[in-house]
């Protein structure tokens, strides 16, 4: 709301989820010694009764972002992902495949899993990201570099800095 009044620019947001907690990993490449299925399980009722403007969309991303799609929604501008597993991330990175009339030229995105534990650029989002980059020509996805450079302190050493990545459409 306030960046709205700033800008003069509706924002529109929608959270993704199972709603249930994490699925059954598929793989080694979702990480399953540090993720297991049923992690994290919404309150659905208690969340929706906090919401005021947000959207929650329930279910499988694979079965929920092709509808999200076919809605014709605003252009995307920011995404925070927190999938957890290579495989969800995969999913929803079919959004960067949507027509460009829905993605804004470059999309601010935010990646929880990709520091520390035991992520690497051979499991998880990581993972995602470099198979996603290797299968595109025209769309990439590319940390944003020396981001905490142009911020303020104490913002320039927080750990959220290197979790920020820039989606481009050179298309």
């Amino acid at each position: 709301e306030k960046v709205e009044a700033i800008l003069g620019v509706g924002i529109d947001v929608y959270g993704f989820d199972t709603g249930i907690g994490l699925p059954k990993p598929t793989d080694y490449r979702d990480l399953p010694s540090l993720w297991v299925e049923g992690a994290f399980p919404m309150d659905v009722g208690r969340l929706k009764k906090r919401l005021t403007r947000a959207e929650l969309v329930l279910g499988p991303v694979e079965k929920t972002l092709p509808a999200f799609l076919a809605s014709n929604p605003a252009p995307v501008g920011f995404i925070a992902f927190d999938l957890d597993y290579y495989s969800s991330t995969i999913q929803a990175f079919k959004l960067f495949e949507a027509d460009r009339t829905i993605l804004l030229p470059r999309i601010y995105c935010y990646f929880d899993d990709i520091l520390g534990h035991i992520y690497s650029d051979f499991t998880g989002e990581r993972l995602a990201i470099r198979e996603f980059n290797a299968a595109h020509a025209m769309r990439k996805i590319s940390p944003m570099y020396g981001l905490k450079y142009f911020l303020p302190k104490p913002y320039d050493q927080q750990e959220w800095v290197d979790m920020i990545y820039l989606a481009h459409f050179f298309d």
